[in-house]
């Protein structure tokens, strides 16, 4: 009873869609097709990077992310065969980009919480989509122009560790520390 079976299907179904992308050369239309426009943006690699996080982004909101995920990868790949850009890289772009946060449907967490906790298809838009955009901006900037693209991880790592040491601070400073001090 506990296994989720729709999930399980779901994928690896997108499983054998992507290989029929692939098998069909429809993923290096699609790859054609992303680099045409990624290169149109006028900023190199990283807008087609950008172009490929934005497929995944708008596909992982119909669907889930791991099926986005498995449908994408060869798209990717392909792009970055053509583009000389590091598969890796564009690994990156396909797994950050297939993270959806504006619709319940994105990412299985979501969907976990949507009828428990009691929120709304709104409430996914309105907090999701700006933390979407925030990546959709800053993901392709992150891997496709920064050499150390890894070191920003370490960085917002350090960021959130001294955030919840300051809280922790505040919290134990008890009520005669106040802002108005």
């Amino acid at each position: 009873d506990s296994i989720n079976w729709e999930i399980y299907i779901t994928v690896a179904s997108a499983f054998g869609i992507g290989n029929a992308l692939v098998n069909s050369s429809v993923a290096g239309y699609v790859g054609d097709f992303l680099v045409d426009v990624g290169t149109r943006l006028g900023i190199g690699d990283a807008g087609v990077v950008g172009a490929v996080y934005f497929a995944t982004f708008l596909i992982s909101s119909v669907v889930t992310n791991n099926a986005a995920a498995a449908i994408v990868f060869p798209i990717a790949m392909q792009t970055a065969s053509e583009t000389g850009i590091d598969r890796t890289l564009m690994g990156y772009t396909v797994m950050l980009g297939s993270s959806d946060f504006t619709t319940p449907f994105g990412y299985t967490t979501n969907l976990l919480v949507y009828g428990p906790g009691g929120y709304k298809f709104s409430d996914y838009l309105k907090f999701g989509t700006p933390l979407q955009l925030v990546l959709l901006v800053l993901a392709p900037i992150y891997l496709a122009v920064i050499k150390d693209w890894w070191v920003s991880w370490l960085v917002t790592f350090a960021g959130f560790v001294i955030v919840v040491v300051y809280r922790l601070g505040l919290s134990q400073a008890g009520p005669c520390f106040r802002a108005s001090d």
